[in-house]
């Protein structure tokens, strides 16, 4: 497909991409800089705040999906960059029900949420604000056996805890109470966002006969491929570096090839 045809096309007609890239800040690229609408295709990330306050893979695509409407047209692919890849699954199972053809779910340096990276997520809120934890005593301090027990306490008391420890810091440092408190309020909302990625990414069913899955992976990207149980699943690894990975025109190609835009 050339430019020409892309402009000529209409709205309706463009190959529609559900992305799954968290909207938090890093250093790395993100899915819109591979500027795939330059290309005839329509990209939506469903990661959009206010994101879902869930603790289940399958109720947290439920709130990302409630915008959608089945007017946007057929979902040719779901994109997901790293701890999002298993919601993909989820969308794409929730997409092909309402649809004759499943989608195709390409990944991009995808990972599995693991109760270990969840827990250096909190070590490393926890370091942002100048609490400094060796891993041996946060396993002392929080209780990982309710992440499967009680996954909605276990988030939180993770959040009441960074909450608890931004209002002493920042007393601490002369802070008056109700200056603190809302301060620690906000704080403590962003990383109940993250968190909740985080465990509802961990608690998402990656099993499906029905998928074709590409995984995009970076040069210095995860050492093997994402486990999946899916129909076709194939690892394509990149010569760009995982910051550049997402607007390599190595990585654009890939995606184009895949849905056949060329």
């Amino acid at each position: 497909m050339n430019d020409a045809q892309a402009r000529t096309m209409r709205h309706g007609e463009r190959p529609l991409i559900f992305a799954l890239d968290y909207p938090g800040y890093r250093t790395e690229a993100k899915v819109e800089d591979l500027q795939l609408d330059q290309y005839g295709l329509r990209i939506r990330n469903l990661l959009r705040h206010p994101l879902p306050r869930v603790v289940d893979g399958a109720a947290y695509v439920s709130r990302i999906l409630a915008g959608s409407s089945a007017g946007d047209g057929p979902v040719a692919a779901v994109a997901a960059y790293c701890t999002s890849a298993p919601f993909a699954f989820e969308v794409a199972a929730v997409v092909s029900r309402s649809q004759q053809r499943s989608p195709k779910i390409i990944l991009f340096d995808a990972e599995a949420s693991t109760p270990d990276m969840i827990l250096e997520s909190y070590r490393a809120a926890l370091s942002g604000i100048g609490v400094q934890s060796t891993e041996q005593e946060l396993r002392k301090s929080v209780d990982m056996a309710l992440l499967a027990a009680d996954p909605r306490r276990f988030v939180d008391l993770l959040i009441h805890n960074i909450e608890r420890e931004v209002i002493a810091v920042l007393q601490a440092d002369g802070s008056g109470e109700e200056e603190a408190t809302e301060s620690a309020r906000h704080m403590a909302n962003a990383y109940a966002d993250w968190l909740s990625h985080l465990v509802s990414s961990y608690r998402s069913s990656v099993v499906s006969s029905d998928f074709e899955v590409l995984n995009i992976i970076s040069a210095d990207g995860p050492p093997k491929g994402f486990e999946c149980a899916a129909g076709v699943v194939r690892d394509v690894r990149m010569t760009c570096d995982r910051a550049r990975l997402l607007r390599s025109e190595e990585t654009r190609s890939a995606v184009l090839s895949a849905l056949a835009v060329v």
